[in-house]
């Protein structure tokens, strides 16, 4: 059972290891991007967008 256990975990870090990096798409802005919030949420509403916040600590992807 352990030796599956490890196997497991040995096997779920290689893959972790070996994805490709986060590239972000372009319609994403950044917290400290969002200068204006009120203008963002108005040009959201214009293209009929819900604006999302997504709260994660830095360096955490």
């Amino acid at each position: 059972m352990r030796i599956a256990l490890v196997l497991v975990s040995l096997f779920g870090a290689l893959a972790l290891h070996a994805a490709e990096p986060l590239i972000v798409p372009d319609h994403v802005i950044f917290f400290e991007d969002l200068e204006n919030l009120d203008g963002v949420k108005k040009e959201a509403a214009k293209a009929n967008k819900a604006i999302t916040f997504l709260l994660m600590e830095p360096g955490s992807t």
